[in-house]
């Protein structure tokens, strides 16, 4: 990357099981983005169960794994293009087992590297369930969506992915703000209270005995803006559990679960699916790829212009 070229902007789509559509939304937003005059890059990170070129209709070539595996190489040079104009794609089908569990430094090493990649935009595609390396690459986006449908399994593995990710995200914090705030929790023990059962009631404790420190938890927890997409909507019951989900994640996570939007139920998708063609190709006037491509126009009316940025500093 040059000098004078920023960084791409990083999308994660995510959900806490299997089955609720991430990587037709990783894929479709993709689309849509990329007919919006956006230069995108499609990266599969459902390790041991990536099907993203399934969606694209795209038979896997270079793949994640061979860039693991070829030390001094340009993550570019992975990216194989789709026949849909600026969209590319890194798959990590393979028949290898290593790639289902990465090795620290691999996933160091794709997490530096997203930041190289030629584009406009990076979307990630990411396994299902609370992995420490599906966590990692989505604290690793400037957006987090989460896709989540409504049964009451998904919903509670999205209540559960979330607080997982926040808990790794404290992580980041200084080393002498997580000593204190282990303190504070272990003088709360002592004296017999109660645990603090939200990341809300954790943040007013700590703000009412050290301000500052509260300000700095508040500030980490709040580093990325998380996004909620309900999925396979039936009726408007549906609809409105993203409101809820929205006002519950205020409460417990201390910090906006942005309601994205929904997308209705349509066979398109599963015909879509099983002709192995992206929805918005075979079905652009279908109700689910209208409503993707104004999701995508969501999200880019949210963008914040930002100025190029050298990788040298």
């Amino acid at each position: 990357m040059s000098a004078m070229s920023p960084p791409p902007r990083i999308w994660a789509v995510a959900g806490g099981k299997g089955g609720v559509g991430k990587s037709i939304t990783a894929a479709s937003l993709g689309l849509a983005l990329a007919r919006e005059g956006k230069r995108v890059a499609l990266i599969d990170l459902d390790l041991g169960g990536a099907n993203l070129h399934t969606c694209l209709g795209l038979p896997p070539s270079a793949t994640l794994f061979d860039f693991l595996n070829q030390h001094e190489s340009d993550i570019n040079a992975f990216v194989t293009a789709t026949r849909m104009p600026r969209i590319g794609l890194i798959s990590s089908a393979t028949q290898s087992l290593d790639i289902v569990s990465l090795k620290h430094f691999q996933k160091q090493r794709i997490l530096r590297n997203l930041k190289h990649i030629a584009a406009d935009y990076v979307i990630l595609d990411l396994g299902a369930g609370c992995d420490l390396n599906t966590l990692d690459f989505f604290l690793a986006a400037e957006r987090g969506i989460i896709v989540v449908t409504p049964d009451p399994t998904s919903i509670e593995n999205a209540y559960r992915f979330l607080k997982s990710a926040l808990v790794r995200r404290m992580r980041e914090l200084p080393p002498a703000a997580r000593a204190a705030i282990n303190e504070l929790l272990l003088a709360r023990r002592k004296q017999g209270a109660p645990a603090l059962e939200s990341f809300a009631a954790l943040l007013e404790r700590v703000r009412r005995q050290q301000p500052s420190l509260g300000d700095t938890l508040a500030a980490t927890l709040t580093r990325q803006r998380i996004h909620l997409l309900v999925n396979q909507v039936h009726e408007p019951a549906d609809i409105e559990l993203g409101h809820a989900m929205s006002l519950a994640g205020r409460r417990y996570f201390a910090q906006a679960l942005e309601y994205l939007g929904h997308l209705h139920y349509d066979r398109q998708v599963g015909e879509a699916l099983r002709r192995k063609q992206p929805l918005l190709e075979i079905a652009p006037t279908s109700r689910a790829a209208i409503q993707f491509v104004r999701l995508a126009r969501t999200l880019l009316n949210q963008e914040q212009p930002r100025g190029a940025i050298d990788e040298r500093a």
